[in-house]
């Protein structure tokens, strides 16, 4: 769904075109070619560098010939659909040009041309989404200026019109809309060594922490346990904060970079979060309150409380007979019903995110990305309310607490977890196949994307005789380091004695 629009105005319409067919600040741009133009003649071929200059001075064409001082005449604006939609084709992006046109007032009334412009296309962006980029000269074929004012709030109608048509996601949609990263945070992740940017990582975290949590001092305390930092926006006279900000832990030296919980996405908002959420007691209210104040505030749960829930090994079943009875439970939901569907999608995106934090960070990609697209695929169009937490939806949160606080078993860790993914995938197959009969394809084919990224986490995951034969050669390796480490202090005369190390020294009498 058109997302990002950010019109700009220049004064050189020559150098902008080669801009747009060259490489990009940072080789971005691959096939270069125009979708659509005022003058569609321009269309029938690639136009090499003395063709873009005849193609500059016919969009400056009016300007000259009114005698008009050029400067600032130069609008330029991209158009994007974020990565979880896919790509458009080229006629459809033209369809998007010439109804953006159309709005600012660039053609005449019987839909002629009235102002020159072209839409240029490119391979994916950095961030990986699909644009366009529309280019016009500000002066009619009259000679006459354009009102541009309010363009945002005219191509904001075109994005709302094609993602209506197209079923794709808006910013302004209600769900689990997440908004797209921008060049700058892709360049701060590759800094500091990061395979994604901040903000895609702390919507999974806080994703991962809501699933599990019964109360708003159990989010928190999730949270800060996952090692995020928290802070809270007050409003005068509100005994609770009206909003809050995450941050992950810079390195050394730099400051944290904070993400509003709408910046995350709409459905992390505070208010959002607190519609799953039992409205609180006069003693649960208090403890809310404190949690967002931890300095002298107590952990919760307890060290005990939380050593006895991760001591159950059979937590894991626990987790996957939770999952089979919401399965059975959404059976008698009709594919229809789009708001139960949507946060069906959003609970197990939240469980999906809590399971991914259990795995070791360089396996985790698959689940991650799960996550994700499932959270994508409970995007809705329309401009309602976040749905509560429904009934059907109940075993869910216990899934999320299983996975989140049950031990992971000594080796057989990844194959719990590979398990559990099995019995997610079943319960995402079935989303995948509702959206389908309901006709909503946008999010068929995420909940497809999300169920093969989980397949392939599964296909990854070694079978137990290799966990065995793993565990075996770390053992082996343990023994061979221990008789080194005794080889070498025999050699230097040491003797390894209660812990600690005794030098033998032959030339005194052992005082």
């Amino acid at each position: 769904m058109i997302t990002k629009v950010s019109p700009k105005r220049g004064s050189r319409t020559r150098g902008l075109l080669e801009y747009l067919w060259g490489p990009g600040r940072h080789n971005e741009h691959t096939n270069p070619h125009m979708v659509a133009a005022w003058d569609e003649s321009f269309l029938q071929h690639e136009l090499d560098s003395f063709e873009r200059g005849l193609l500059a001075r016919e969009m400056e064409a009016p300007l000259r010939l009114f005698g008009r001082e050029p400067g600032g005449h130069v609008y330029h604006t991209s158009v994007s659909i974020d990565a979880p939609d896919g790509e458009l084709t080229d006629e459809q992006w033209a369809e998007v040009a010439r109804a953006g046109a159309e709005k600012l007032g660039f053609t005449d009334e019987d839909g002629q041309a009235a102002v020159p412009w072209i839409a240029m296309r490119h391979g994916k962006s950095t961030n990986g989404n699909d644009h366009i980029h529309f280019v016009a000269s500000l002066c009619r074929e009259n000679g006459t200026v354009p009102d541009i004012r309010g363009d945002y709030g005219k191509w904001r109608e075109v994005r709302e019109h094609f993602a209506a048509k197209w079923g794709l996601r808006t910013g302004r949609s209600r769900g689990a809309g997440m908004p797209g990263v921008t060049r700058a945070e892709l360049e701060s992740a590759q800094r500091q060594g990061r395979n994604e940017p901040a903000r895609t990582e702390l919507a999974r975290e806080v994703r991962g922490a809501a699933a599990g949590a019964r109360t708003e001092a159990e989010f928190l305390q999730r949270l800060r346990r996952s090692g995020v930092l928290v802070g809270a926006r007050w409003e005068d006279g509100k005994e609770l904060p009206v909003g809050y900000s995450v941050a992950l832990k810079p390195p050394t030296g730099e400051k944290p970079v904070w993400f509003g919980g709408a910046k995350l996405a709409e459905d992390l908002s505070l208010g959002s979060l607190r519609t799953a959420w039992p409205e609180p007691g006069s003693e649960q209210a208090a403890d809310d309150r404190r949690a967002w104040h931890p300095t002298g505030w107590r952990d919760m749960p307890t060290g005990r409380q939380l050593a006895n829930r991760r001591l159950r090994a059979e937590a894991w079943d626990e987790a996957g007979q939770r999952i089979a009875e919401m399965r059975t439970r959404l059976e008698q939901i009709e594919p229809t019903d789009a708001a139960t569907w949507s946060s069906a999608s959003r609970e197990t995106a939240g469980v999906l995110a809590a399971l991914a934090h259990r795995v070791e960070p360089g396996h985790r990609q698959q689940l991650s990305r799960a996550a994700d697209a499932l959270a994508s695929a409970a995007q809705t169009a329309e401009e309602e309310p976040d749905p509560p937490r429904v009934d059907v939806l109940a075993p869910m949160a216990g899934v999320a607490r299983a996975v989140a606080d049950a031990a992971l078993v000594s080796h057989s860790g990844p194959i719990a977890i590979a398990t559990v993914t099995m019995q997610l995938g079943r319960l995402v197959q079935a989303l995948e196949r509702a959206h389908e009969l309901a006709g909503r394809k946008e999010q068929a084919e995420r909940s497809a994307r999300a169920a093969a990224e989980m397949l392939e986490h599964i296909r990854r995951t070694p079978s137990p005789q290799q966990l065995q034969a793993e565990a075996q050669r770390e053992q082996e390796q343990r023994e061979q380091q221990e008789r080194q480490q005794r080889e070498q202090q025999e050699q230097r005369g040491e003797q390894p004695r209660g812990g600690l190390t005794e030098r033998r020294d032959e030339g005194r009498d052992g005082r």
